[in-house]
């Protein structure tokens, strides 16, 4: 019975590098619902306080001219269709975002028609030039200017500051005393350029403020562009720097080793065993010099030459990789059963090879002689299980290594588990799980699981 220790998980390759969000967005988010809500029932709060107004000095003008004191019908339909008008409007404020023009004209024709205020019309003109800028607004700007003015005279009309909600602003009299005065024509066109002043200038204030929000979110992630480019490019700059100095000292070691094995096949003299062993070296040398360019390439070029032959084995591989192993003196029991390798994805199976040799190589360097049991099996259904044991020598341990650290990193990069650790025979055992990844697998994703 094994007790494997389990090894930390890792984060999905697919998985897009996340930062985390300052402070706390729900909180935010509700603190701005609540802060749009309440703007919006103070608008309209104001608007119904402006349309009663209206309506009351309205029918005070209307008693006022009446000798009965009554009002007629024609004065007690516009009364009503006033009430009627003043929902309408703020009804329709709702859609001032998403239908600014239609928001804009339907409470600007209101008061030309029934004897209403233009709040609501100022509101929509604001809204309107929040979000368009054609030259059909600066029309709806002057329809709505012309309806301020309309509902302004037409409250300067009244005799009295009871019947003119101008005329008691500006009456010197004591609150609550109805007199009769007159209001020079200056009034309301002077206080309608300052509404419609307001109202555009509110606008164009929301429409700078969100146009600044733009930019400054442009300027973010342009910011974050340069970042993430002098970060590659530092990368690059790294990687350009491995591959020179791996190919002046790895290359030339190589070189080197590659010629003694030679001349020692050549000295062999008829030892046949001599003459294998050398032979083999050689050819190692040479298949490392190999890979050894086409790894060089991949970090000089990695977006031109990622999946080259030598840098992305397949799962057809693996037999290579373990007869290699056997030939180096290695006694290796394997089992290789794999449904549909064709179709796994070219990184699942660089990642599978590179297990399988890093495993192979640990057991070599840290067990010299003992016999290795070796599992490669799955498929899409249940993914790819891999497995190694291997008794312990008697000779010395060697010192730890990186081969179970960068198998753990390997294994981490597509979700996968790793345990590893000896069971109760002194055995060594590893046992690696790794999901499947079709081959129709984004590119982004193989080039996440790369780095």
């Amino acid at each position: 019975m094994s007790t494997l220790s389990p090894s930390t998980e890792g984060l999905s390759s697919a998985a897009p590098l996340r930062v985390p969000a300052r402070g706390f967005p729900g909180l935010r988010g509700g603190l701005s619902w609540l802060g749009a809500r309440a703007r919006f029932l103070a608008m309209v709060a104001l608007c119904l306080l402006g349309s009663l107004l209206a309506m009351g000095t309205s029918l005070n003008r209307y008693v006022e001219a009446s000798a009965t004191g009554e009002l007629s019908i024609l004065q007690s339909m516009s009364i009503l269709l006033a009430t009627v008008g003043a929902v309408v409007a703020v009804m329709a404020l709702r859609r001032r975002h998403t239908a600014p023009y239609a928001v804009t004209l339907v409470t600007a024709a209101l008061p030309l028609i029934v004897p209403l205020d233009a709040t609501a019309a100022l509101f929509a003109l604001a809204a309107l030039v929040r979000v368009r800028a054609e030259r059909a607004v600066w029309a709806c700007a002057g329809l709505v200017g012309l309806a301020t003015a309309a509902a302004l005279f037409r409250d300067a009309s009244g005799a009295t500051t009871d019947s003119s909600m101008l005329k008691s602003m500006t009456s010197t009299h004591a609150p609550g005393q109805v007199v009769e005065m007159d209001l020079s024509l200056w009034v309301p066109v002077i206080v309608s350029l300052a509404l419609l002043g307001t109202s555009v200038g509110a606008g164009l204030f929301m429409r700078n403020r969100r146009a600044l929000v733009a930019t400054q979110g442009r300027a973010r992630a342009a910011e974050q562009s340069h970042d993430l480019l002098h970060s590659r490019l530092g990368r690059q700059a790294e990687r350009d720097l491995i591959a020179r100095e791996v190919h002046d000292v790895i290359g030339h070691r190589l070189s080197l080793l590659s010629l003694h094995a030679g001349g020692l096949e050549v000295a062999a003299d008829g030892d046949t065993r001599l003459a294998h062993s050398a032979a083999l070296i050689r050819q190692s040398a040479q298949q490392t010099m190999e890979d050894l360019q086409s790894l060089l390439r991949v970090l000089r070029e990695p977006e031109t030459t990622p999946y080259n032959r030598t840098a992305m084995p397949s799962l057809a591989d693996l037999p290579t990789v373990i007869d290699e192993t056997v030939d180096g003196g290695m006694p290796v029991v394997s089992t290789v059963y794999l449904s549909q390798a064709e179709d796994a994805d070219p990184a699942l199976a660089r990642a599978v090879y590179r297990i399988v040799q890093e495993l192979l190589t640990n057991a070599r360097r840290h067990a010299p002689g003992a016999p290795v049991r070796l599992l490669v099996r799955g498929g899409p259904a249940e993914g790819i299980r891999i497995e190694t044991a291997n008794r312990l020598t008697t000779q010395p341990l060697r010192p730890p290594g990186n081969g179970l650290t960068g198998i753990c990193e390997r294994v981490a990069l597509w979700n996968g588990t790793v345990r590893h650790g000896l069971d109760e025979q002194h055995a060594f055992r590893v046992a690696v799980h790794l999901p499947w990844a079709a081959a129709a697998a984004s590119r982004a994703d193989r080039q996440e699981v790369q780095v």
